[in-house]
């Protein structure tokens, strides 16, 4: 049975969850925003003296991780951060371009506006933040980001295509977030704006055009960011 978290072991604002949900959720943070750097080794003992868990859920959180192409288990090394890779994000992408757009026909059809106001929410909580100066790469932008994509795939329906647009999201998502320049920042939220404009106006054609343009525009602004560190060619 999955361990349950403590009010103890959680910080006031966190959505609740197991406690493996916990910890994925932190290690996962720490890889997105740069602050584990590729190859860097992760010692369980610490995480979970630090994060005031067992070394079960830690572990259980790093077969989540290994699944999101984030870590890697290295014989005689152990857990590190899974190096960047341009065969991981084109994979990871060319897959979104399909079924992310799946998902937005999905949201746009559904008879309820549910999706399109959870991500409404979501959307003015990146306007505010970025109004408030805080940074693309923080653990506040990172959320409401990842709330926001969520709240479409949420309105998609629960079953195999959410979970695997989740997976596949937070594979790319450490190359995303890295990747915007200040003009790049500016075009993803007009497209996210595109995009949410067209769930609340239910349609899904439109829903799917402005999806796609917004994958694509992510791919380029990745590759270069990839080719800026000089990683340029496949593993």
């Amino acid at each position: 049975m999955a361990e349950k978290i403590s009010s103890q072991a959680r910080n006031f604002d966190d959505p609740p969850g197991t406690v493996t949900d916990f910890v994925t959720e932190r290690i996962r943070d720490r890889i997105v925003l740069g602050m584990l750097q590729p190859g860097e080794k992760l010692s369980v003992y610490s995480l979970a003296d630090e994060l005031g868990v067992s070394r079960v859920p830690l572990r259980e959180a790093v077969r989540q991780l290994e699944a999101e192409s984030l870590v890697d288990n290295l014989p005689r090394r152990g857990t590190v951060v899974r190096p960047l890779s341009v065969a991981d994000v084109t994979d990871a992408f060319q897959i979104l371009d399909l079924i992310e757009v799946i998902a937005a026909q999905r949201a746009a059809s559904a008879s309820d506006n549910a999706a399109a106001k959870e991500m409404r929410y979501w959307f003015d909580e990146m306007q505010s933040l970025a109004e408030r100066g805080v940074p693309q790469v923080s653990v506040e932008m990172l959320h409401a980001h990842r709330a926001f994509h969520f709240a479409l795939f949420k309105g998609a329906g629960e079953g195999v295509l959410q979970r695997h647009l989740c997976m596949l999201w937070n594979t790319c998502e450490r190359y995303v977030i890295n990747s915007r320049t200040e003009g790049r920042q500016a075009a993803a939220t007009a497209e996210h704006a595109e995009i949410l404009a067209r769930i609340e106006a239910k349609d899904p054609d439109g829903a799917a055009e402005s999806l796609r343009k917004h994958v694509h525009a992510a791919l380029a602004g990745t590759m270069d960011y990839l080719a800026s560190r000089e990683i340029v060619t496949k593993p």
